[in-house]
């Protein structure tokens, strides 16, 4: 883990643009420094998948971010973000929307 901390770092300092590899090497970096989920970096999670979803806009980056932000700001905000891609084709079948969907449901008290 330190050894890609490492190279994670001296990507970040060659002070070009991100490129896609380095934003999901930045992603995974927080959640493997957080010991807990509520002690992640949500919020820079969320500016790492906005940044990702620039250079390589996908649908599953969206879903992804979702649960970002909904980690960061609360389920009701990745639950309209879920809402607002639920009907790409890309996502159609796809195991992990609905399982976030329900996820954000649940804790907002609601299975609508």
């Amino acid at each position: 883990m330190r050894r890609g901390l490492a190279a994670l770092e001296r990507a970040e300092k060659t002070g070009g643009a991100l490129g896609p590899y380095t934003l999901q090497a930045a992603i995974a970096a927080c959640h493997a420094q957080a010991r807990t989920p509520e002690e992640t970096d949500w919020k820079r999670i969320v500016a790492l998948y906005d940044a990702l979803a620039q250079l390589m806009p996908s649908p599953v980056v969206e879903l992804n971010r979702a649960v970002a932000v909904s980690m960061a700001y609360g389920p009701a905000e990745g639950l309209a973000l879920v809402d607002a891609i639920a009907a790409e084709p890309a996502l159609r079948g796809y195991h992990l929307l609905p399982s976030v969907r329900g996820d954000f449901l649940q804790k907002l008290g609601s299975l609508r």
